[in-house]
């Protein structure tokens, strides 16, 4: 399948520190061969994107027919209570 991006998230991948880009680049290459291998978010504003982590920050993408489509990169850190 072919991986599509979202505009903008080529821009923020780019300013990703090079430890993440190379763990997403290694999760987006598995996605394309098996797309629904990640889990779906039920919840919340991203409810029914699949979506996988690397480093701190999540990565979301969504399953068509022919198209797999990353739409978003999210920080996934938690503040300190």
């Amino acid at each position: 399948m072919i991986v599509l991006f979202a505009d903008g998230v080529p821009e923020v991948f780019a300013e990703l520190p090079q430890d993440v880009r190379r763990r997403a680049a290694q999760s987006i290459e598995l996605i394309s061969d098996f797309p629904r291998m990640y889990p779906v978010r039920r919840r919340g504003l991203m409810r029914g994107y699949h979506y996988f982590v690397a480093g701190r920050f999540l990565f979301y993408y969504s399953v068509a027919a022919t198209e797999i489509r990353m739409t978003a990169i999210i920080p996934a850190s938690m503040r300190c209570a």
